[in-house]
């Protein structure tokens, strides 16, 4: 809980409320330690809802919790009474968008979901399983390692519980198909143009991905997971790339319950001069 609230949940906080509303800087980042560890509902009750800046808290506090529809209303109010509060009109952004167009095909707000809990994933109540992940690999990583702190965090999983009201049922279905795709080790067969074979030894997959083509050559071995977007497999996240003298010690970490902690300690190590590899096998998407 920030130092700049009180832990009496008694306390009168509308001098509290007003000294913050004095600063957006302040109040942005009080919101943000509020998300990441929820004020107790004593307090909650206390906030004075005549106040945007108590609303935003209220919100925040909700969010953290997991209650987004809950959160969504106090923005909405919060933001009825002062329109331009900062924090109030991304959060409200955030919750909008999860909200996606019925004109579009499914694998066009497939890859939009994905962009939505990767933006849930950033929020400040998880911010820090990314941290985390980076703390023990390298930074040049951190794309692929958040994709990685996504499923192996069951993020997907808490996603479904805060927000699933507010998505259609074909999106419901697909987000919990991608909860059950493990990690899996990929060994590029080939490619061409736009299209890129890969096998992890039983199964074969062909994707269409630009980013990935121009970066893959035949006998790449990426780390990833394959993704089903209502047509077809779908790579839509930040691949690593593996050294092939290190296959063994990378199947070893993906066999039985995957320790995302281990899998991002094993590329703190360089691969070797021959691999030539780095973290990741394609540029920010």
């Amino acid at each position: 809980m920030s130092e700049l609230m009180p832990r009496d949940e008694g306390a009168d906080l509308s001098a509290v409320i007003a000294n913050l509303s004095r600063s957006a800087e302040t109040l942005a980042r009080v919101a943000d330690e509020v998300e990441r560890e929820p004020l107790p509902s004593g307090l909650v009750a206390a906030l004075p809802r005549t106040e945007p800046a108590a609303l935003l808290l209220a919100a925040r506090s909700a969010e953290g919790e997991g209650r987004s529809f809950e959160a969504a209303g106090l923005i909405t109010e919060a933001l009825a009474l002062d329109p331009d509060l900062a924090p109030a009109k991304l959060d409200a952004a955030d919750y909008a968008a999860c909200r996606t167009d019925p004109r579009q095909e499914l694998p066009d707000r497939a890859a939009h979901l994905f962009r939505r809990l990767t933006a849930y994933l950033y929020r400040p109540a998880r911010r820090h399983l990314v941290d985390e992940l980076v703390a023990r690999s390298v930074r040049v990583a951190e794309l692929a390692l958040a994709d990685l702190a996504l499923f192996e965090h069951d993020v997907i999983g808490e996603f479904l519980d805060a927000r699933g009201e507010w998505l259609r049922e074909d999106e419901v279905r697909l987000l919990e198909s991608w909860r059950a795709t493990p990690t899996r080790l990929w060994e590029v067969l080939g490619v061409s143009g736009d299209e890129v074979a890969l096998s992890d030894g039983e199964d074969k997959v062909t994707v269409t991905d630009e980013l990935l083509s121009g970066q893959a050559l035949p006998g790449d071995l990426m780390l990833t997971r394959v993704l089903h977007d209502g047509t077809g497999p779908r790579v839509f996240g930040h691949p690593f790339k593996v050294d092939p003298a290190r296959r063994e010690e990378m199947l070893d970490l993906l066999t039985g319950s995957v320790d995302p902690r281990a899998v991002a300690a094993f590329f703190r190590r360089p691969a070797g001069p021959a691999s030539g590899g780095t973290p990741t096998t394609a540029p920010p998407r």
